[in-house]
């Protein structure tokens, strides 16, 4: 009866915990971005004289208001004179002290995000770090450009090696293509093994790494 009740628990702990942290998550972020439009919206009750109590609240409402920003100004931003406000924007930041230094750090983290290759962080590789005697999986960031790709020698290319319990920090590495192994497992199942430090497996088709250009 002890390892019938126990063998249940753990069964509907795996299978409530990602959807509850899933939840969590989403209502964190809506709840926050609910109190920080709380008081524009009082204020558009109030200048507008809207039929509304000026504390109106609507869950979600927040969050509605944020998307629907991002999309006007993406909006805005891809026509003529979506562009030409853009790049004036863009002028006055470069110029400006202090924040110049902060938002061309910025702007050039978004801008080799957005030009990355499209198969990037989809292949799992295994790789020979720190030293040859020794193995470790990795995922392949993208093919390897410009004056890093001059300077580390013949056909490189990037690999994140992710680590454990954080599998957001890692290593970025540019390593020779030799030594980049290809796996036979999809990314979510070489998380799976990685998380489960080698107690979960699974199968896959291999995908080899992007091609030399």
């Amino acid at each position: 009866m002890k390892r019938f009740f126990k063998k249940n628990l753990i069964a509907g702990l795996l299978i409530l915990f990602p959807v509850g942290l899933t939840i969590f998550v989403l209502a964190f972020v809506i709840n926050l971005l609910d109190r920080v439009m709380a008081p524009w919206i009082s204020l558009v009750i109030v200048r507008w004289s809207l039929p509304l109590p000026e504390d109106f609240y609507l869950p979600g409402l927040g969050f509605f208001l944020v998307c629907l920003f991002i999309f006007a100004v993406g909006l805005v931003a891809t026509n003529f004179f979506g562009k030409k406000l853009v790049a004036l924007g863009d002028r006055i930041l470069h110029q400006t002290p202090i924040v110049r230094s902060v938002y061309t750090t910025i702007k050039k983290v978004v801008d080799s995000v957005s030009e990355a290759d499209t198969g990037s962080f989809d292949q799992v590789v295994v790789v020979k770090y720190p030293h040859e005697g020794m193995r470790m999986f990795g995922l392949v960031a993208g093919r390897t450009r410009g004056e890093v790709k001059e300077h580390s020698g013949e056909d490189p290319i990037n690999v994140f090696v992710p680590l454990i319990p954080n599998v957001t920090l890692g290593f970025y590495l540019v390593l020779p293509r030799k030594d980049v192994t290809p796996m036979d497992i999809s990314v979510e199942e070489g998380m799976k093994y990685l998380m489960s430090f080698g107690l979960a497996t699974g199968e896959g088709k291999k995908k080899p790494p992007p091609e030399k250009e």
